[in-house]
């Protein structure tokens, strides 16, 4: 049958029994309770502890370090450190890549610009394309709204084999002369020198546009700073005029009545 908890025979109406369960509580309070739910990292704990306590077969040698390493704990978020995709990809600013899905896909591009945010994207000239911002000199053949180039994962590109224009890995390689250069795993040829990027027509619009629209203070809730209506005293004087014309039939009719009532 079902075991007694401590609960249950605590509850029991015998107090030489409850006197017993009392004193002996902080031992059951640290005896181990079948059926219990065990954290996740608990569980990793116990079973690298029993790897490290395990009975070892007859005649064998323990392979285990004279200084321990410390138990694991899933929890320690210092072990998790961010990767530098490009550099183990190794890809380059000025590489020409091709992206692989999404609606972009297809499409081949050079990298100009490798995003150092932590986020592992890169800038692809005349891909993934947004409308951002106004431009700042409109013109006849000129776009009202200016499209920019938005970041794309690295791991969403891939090398173009320079020999077979074909996407590829790349591997590093030292020359006799100590030189490291990239090796494409699909032609076995090296890759060439990255391309040299500068600002694009687009970077330069951005500038001016952030030098134009963007120091203007843009307008707040209040009273206006500027008479937007023009001079008032012009309308005050039509107001004059307007509340005058409503007083005349009023004062003619005072007028009619003083002169009726006049016997004289």
């Amino acid at each position: 049958g079902p075991r007694p908890t401590y609960i249950g025979i605590l509850r029991s109406s015998h107090p030489a029994l409850r006197f017993a369960m009392h004193l002996c509580r902080p031992t059951l309070a640290h005896m181990k309770i079948e059926d219990k739910f065990m954290p996740y990292y608990r569980r990793i704990q116990e079973h690298a502890k029993k790897q490290r306590h395990r009975q070892l077969p007859f005649l064998s040698v323990s392979k285990q370090p004279s200084i321990r390493p410390p138990i694991p704990d899933p929890r320690d978020k210092l072990g998790l450190m961010k990767i530098d995709l490009a550099r183990e990809m190794n890809v380059k600013t000025g590489d020409r890549v091709q992206v692989l899905f999404g609606s972009e896909k297809g499409k081949q591009g050079v990298i100009t610009r490798l995003v150092q945010d932590g986020k592992n994207t890169v800038i692809v000239s005349g891909v993934n394309l947004k409308r951002s911002f106004w431009h700042p000199e409109p013109g006849p053949g000129r776009p009202s709204i200016v499209s920019v180039e938005c970041p794309i994962h690295i791991t969403n590109v891939v090398l173009l084999d320079p020999v077979t224009k074909q996407p590829t890995r790349v591997k590093r390689r030292y020359m006799m002369n100590g030189e490291c250069v990239r090796i494409s795993k699909v032609s076995g040829s090296a890759m060439p020198d990255p391309v040299p990027v500068g600002m694009s027509e687009r970077e330069l619009l951005w500038a001016k546009h952030e030098s134009q629209a963007l120091v203007k203070e843009k307008a707040r809730r209040g009273p206006l700073k500027e008479d937007v209506f023009g001079n008032r005293d012009h309308f005050k004087t039509l107001v004059r005029i307007v509340k005058g014309q409503a007083a005349k039939p009023g004062r003619a009719a005072a007028a009619e009545q003083s002169a009726a009532g006049d016997p004289w």
